[in-house]
């Protein structure tokens, strides 16, 4: 027993001594040191090395280079047995793509950190404060067993423009973040704290985002808004209030699982002028519009929506890349107004929309009830040339079929009132030009009238083949004539008989 007890003693002194050896002299020093820089640059840092490592029983004192640029380091006082630190240390990386071998994101500029660390392994705390992206920032970090339990964070003055830059993103826009952060609880199942960021001074860079997304940004876009983050066990929840010179966009609740990662959130978006979304569309648009609703994102993504607009009701639910949609009681010439399209007809619409927006391919169908057409050059030409006033026709039946591709809409409309019947078996849009070619013909008491509406939507040419009406009506003037010389002394038949022999002369 003597024996085994003497080995035991030795043996666990030699250990002893070995790691005292190794970390707490000079040649264990530089031995350690050596085998962190051939790792180092085994990872492609060929320029890393140890401008000191010293390591005693009571102080440490380290300072490393990736080059001439880029230091690290951190010295003070240690009590290695008992756990017990009093160190400070400085970080100034000029050049962050150094960092690239350690990093899955590719990184640039520079960052710049230094703080103290004091404590004990029951509990230690680390102080500090950095520049990243401009900012002047502030964090503190509480670590129990060396697992960090508590954080807090005071940021102001991040730039938006340096923080894309440092993460290798376009410079998509400028503006000041914001952000302060109180984690109590860094734990998933115990999760809790509170983050706030203010977002101010924003504004898209216009050039930079238009090459990006193929847009014609030409107006200042500017916008600002606050997030509130609540962690909670297993969740995340954001509130959000978002402006901007094009949309207002507000979230009460929106709920991230750190469990699944599954989200579920309510949102609402508000265009208080829709004529300021045409650098985007590329359409003139008037008006106003909000549009309530939810988005559910787990295996797949639905978003649905609600909107009390033109008089009416618009329903729609995005399932991945399928959009369905719905519309109940619009008011035609609300929705003319809106699209800054000349006013032409006056009726409520229900109507459904299928689209796919991978394809950009998809269908509308619609029906239109108690339809009247509204004094326009169109109703102007047709009382004109037909005589026939057609704003006094009350269409009870119109059904319009589009089919969608891209941005061209094919459609044909069929519609009937007491006295005239309407059909369209050609009507071609192309949003993208802002062109159209539509194809009218027209049964007005009989008589048979041909349109054709081209050109800019804006200010389409209209041309009306009224050649039938006008045969028509001549008959009726030389009928009406013949039987003044004739004294009515022949019957219908044998008028229309007399007309027919006439017209064979011609």
């Amino acid at each position: 027993m003597r024996k085994l007890f003497l080995f035991l003693s030795l043996f666990i002194l030699l250990n002893i001594s070995t790691a005292y050896i190794f970390l707490f002299t000079s040649f264990g020093n530089q031995t350690v040191a050596s085998i962190i820089e051939n790792k180092v640059h085994e990872k492609g840092i060929a320029t890393f090395k140890f401008d000191s490592f010293v390591i005693t029983m009571s102080e440490m004192n380290i300072a490393a280079s990736l080059d001439e640029s880029s230091k690290f380091s951190v010295a003070g006082e240690i009590a290695p047995l008992s756990l017990k630190f009093n160190l400070k240390y400085d970080v100034n990386f000029e050049d962050l793509s150094k960092l690239e071998q350690f990093t899955a994101q590719k990184l640039q500029g520079s960052f710049q950190t230094n703080g103290e660390i004091n404590g004990n392994k029951e509990l230690l705390l680390v102080k500090g404060i950095t520049d990243i992206f401009g900012s002047d920032s502030k964090y503190d970090v509480v670590l129990k067993n060396f697992a960090v339990t508590n954080v807090d964070i005071a940021s102001k003055g991040v730039k938006i423009e340096k923080a894309l830059y440092t993460l290798n993103q376009p410079a998509y826009a400028t503006g000041l973040v914001d952000i302060n952060g109180k984690i109590t609880n860094t734990k998933i199942p115990t999760l809790a704290g509170q983050i706030t960021t203010n977002i101010h001074n924003g504004a898209l860079n216009n050039k930079v985002v238009n090459e990006a997304f193929n847009l014609k940004l030409d107006t200042v876009k500017l916008f600002q808004g606050e997030i509130i983050t609540d962690l909670k066990p297993y969740m995340v929840e954001n509130r959000v209030d978002f402006f901007t010179s094009i949309v207002n966009v507000f979230v009460q609740k929106a709920r991230l699982s750190l469990k699944d990662n599954s989200l579920i959130s309510d949102y609402q978006i508000v265009f208080e002028d829709l004529a300021r979304l045409y650098d985007i569309t590329q359409m003139k648009l008037a008006g106003n519009l909000e549009i309530n609703g939810t988005v559910k994102k787990d295996d797949n993504l639905e978003i649905t929506g609600i909107s009390e607009t033109l008089d009416g009701e618009v329903n729609y639910t995005l399932y991945n890349d399928e959009l369905t949609a719905s519309m109940k009681d619009i008011e035609v010439l609300a929705l003319t107004k809106m699209l800054t399209y000349p006013s032409f007809f006056d009726s409520k619409a229900n109507a459904n929309v299928n689209y796919n927006l991978v394809t950009q391919k998809g269908d509308i169908t619609a029906m239109l009830v108690n339809g009247q057409f509204v004094k326009n050059r169109f109703s102007y030409l047709i009382n004109t040339l037909a005589k026939f006033d057609i704003t006094k026709e009350v269409y009870e039946n119109f059904t319009l079929n589009s089919q969608i591709d891209k941005k061209v809409i094919n459609s044909t409309v069929n519609m009937k009132s007491q006295y005239t019947q309407i059909t369209v078996p050609k009507s071609r849009v192309d949003l993208e030009n802002k062109t159209l070619d539509t194809n009218v013909k027209l049964d007005l008491k009989g008589h048979k009238v041909e349109a054709k509406i081209k050109g800019n939507i804006d200010k389409p040419d209209i041309s009306i083949d009224v050649g039938e009406v006008l045969k028509q009506r001549a008959e009726e003037k030389v009928k009406k004539e013949l039987s003044k010389k004739l004294n009515d002394k022949l019957s219908d038949e044998e008028m229309d008989g007399l007309i027919k022999g006439l017209k064979s002369l011609f």
